[in-house]
């Protein structure tokens, strides 16, 4: 199967499940606003090319204008698919994503994982305007912003009309760029991090990346855990962040590569502990160190906390650095 091939499997195999769901006919249209919905801001063009795809592979039937429904052979494909689907979902596509990153600190070019957040385009303004404050207190991951208007698309997100999608750096991309530089990482906790005189004291909330389908940091935000606003006032709070575990002997070399992060604007708001020593209140791995950075949906967080209608997919593509805008 070539890469491409590979990519688009997963999304096929939504659009059969969307189809398992109902009990009559649907229509490209009703597909592409299911799979929205469920994180995939895929345009209807898309839609149709992979419907056509899954039709010629005899897994679903066309009802002409009316739509196209599963075939029994398209249900055996997706009892097939769920299977693997269940078993550790998320971190799979996170180590994905992470191993496809391009950027580095020296070149400053390439690609980041980025999250997707959905506003009203009325509110655009206003999200700016907490960006720039994040941006300026530490807690935006990278100073890098693209915007997509209404009705338009960038790489397979597509608008809807009267909303807007703002692409901010995803903090899977320094994972990546650890991984490309040779350190083997493991992916642990996505948590809610109290924090007190500006200063990272202990995760109060943790939910683990193995054997889970649902993203933790988006449940974290979408219950409305975190008071990063309240950050911002008066450096108490309690922030979206995650913990990996590295080799105590690359220790050195992980803060060597946040330091280089760091000197070309980035935020990396880290702890990296001792060898095999807890912390933030987290035991570690014999042989290993514990690393802790601030979430990149914390933007989206802090939005949502506002009051702003919003809509989160994190993470949820890469994006090229160089499509991006600084954050002024």
């Amino acid at each position: 199967m070539s890469a491409r091939a590979q990519r688009e499997e997963p999304v096929k195999i939504w659009i059969l499940r969307i189809l398992s769901e109902s009990s009559e006919p649907v229509g490209s249209t009703t597909i592409t606003r299911e799979l929205v919905k469920r994180g995939l801001l895929i345009n209807e063009r898309t839609v149709r090319h992979y419907l056509k795809s899954l039709e010629d592979r005899g897994l679903v039937l066309s009802h002409g204008k009316n739509g196209r429904s599963i075939t029994e052979a398209g249900l055996q494909e997706l009892i097939g698919s769920l299977t693997y689907q269940r078993l550790d979902f998320v971190l799979t596509r996170y180590l994905s994503l992470a191993y496809s990153v391009t950027f580095t600190p020296r070149s400053k070019r390439g690609r980041v994982v980025a999250n997707v957040t959905l506003i009203d385009k009325d509110c655009l303004d206003r999200a700016l305007e907490v960006l720039r404050s994040l941006n300026d207190a530490g807690l935006l991951l990278a100073p890098h912003l693209k915007i997509i208007d209404e009705e338009e698309a960038y790489e397979n997100i597509s608008v809807d009309k009267g909303r807007t999608a703002l692409l901010t750096v995803c903090n899977l991309t320094v994972d990546g760029i650890l991984i490309r530089s040779g350190i083997p990482l493991i992916l642990k906790y996505g948590g809610i991090l109290q924090f007190v005189n500006r200063t990272p004291v202990r995760f109060v909330e943790l939910m683990s990346y193995e054997g889970t389908t649902v993203p933790p940091l988006e449940v974290f935000t979408y219950r409305n855990m975190t008071s990063i606003m309240g950050f911002l006032k008066t450096g108490a709070g309690l922030i979206p962040a995650n913990y990996r575990e590295i080799p105590r002997e690359a220790r050195e070399r992980v803060e060597t590569i946040l330091s280089e992060l760091s000197s070309i604007g980035w935020s990396i708001l880290s702890v990296v502990g001792l060898s095999e020593e807890p912390i933030l209140g987290i035991p570690v791995g014999a042989g290993r160190c514990g690393v802790s950075i601030i979430s990149g949906v914390t933007p989206t967080a802090a939005l949502r906390e506002t009051g702003l209608d919003v809509e989160v997919f994190a993470p949820h593509c890469l994006a090229r650095i160089e499509d991006m805008k600084p954050i002024k």
